[in-house]
């Protein structure tokens, strides 16, 4: 039998809510605490088998002095150097592609890039970086980021030059695309510019990975009832 995965989504959207319903939703005291509990809940269950990857952007702070095409550009758009304001100062970002994951992820994926310790949260975040960006930093070096609009020191602990693929249906790049884990105690983190909103975002994201299934059958299946 043939594996497949299927990707959990969000379904937070205007399209499946009012603008007055989501508001209710989103602002209720428990939205988090709902999220993060339906979070343990796929990670700890024996009915699924579910992995926390999002594939997203990061932005890197500064002038961009690297090849554009390790910068994001949407197919089609010169997106170096965004001139943006980040608590109150004028600062330059440029998007890279970033594939976000949690340990359990990275066992399937066989990556040992990242320790145990890299998922938990003390001040600095771990980033692997592609192939392309070897010739620009070396492990050791921190690169100041913005995730989720928020700043972080990011600091560079390996790379990788393969792509990475977890089925025939999602692959990433290993010449432009950094990886960065899902980490626990960013609570501890005590500057941010606007902690409800990253939260109410960090906690979303996570819960949009993949379900994997041993056979086609049961895939058709649950595609069938998720779409309804």
């Amino acid at each position: 039998m043939e594996e497949r995965l299927q990707e959990v989504v969000d379904n937070y959207k205007t399209d499946k809510y009012t603008e007055a319903e989501l508001s209710k939703i989103t602002g209720n005291d428990s939205f988090i605490n709902n999220l993060q509990s339906f979070n343990t809940e796929l990670n700890s269950t024996n009915t699924i088998d579910f992995y926390d990857m999002k594939y997203q952007t990061v932005d890197f702070i500064g002038k961009w002095n690297r090849p554009e095409d390790l910068a994001n550009g949407y197919g089609h758009k010169d997106l170096t150097d965004q001139e943006v304001t980040i608590n109150g100062k004028s600062e330059y970002l440029t998007p890279v592609n970033a594939l976000i994951l949690n340990q359990k992820t990275m066992q399937k994926l066989g990556l040992d890039y990242l320790s145990e310790q890299d998922f938990i949260y003390n001040g600095e975040f771990p980033i692997v970086l592609g192939s392309g960006f070897k010739k620009y930093y070396n492990i050791g070096d921190t690169i100041p980021i913005a995730y989720l609009r928020e700043n972080f020191k990011g600091k560079v602990v390996g790379f990788y030059y393969e792509d990475l693929v977890f089925d025939k249906w999602f692959y990433c790049n290993s010449y432009s695309t950094i990886i960065v884990p899902y980490m626990d105690n960013l609570e501890s983190k005590d500057d941010y510019e606007d902690r409800e909103t990253f939260f109410y975002t960090y906690n979303l994201f996570k819960n949009l990975g993949y379900v994997y299934f041993p056979n086609t059958v049961d895939y058709k299946k649950i595609k069938v009832l998720w779409k309804n």
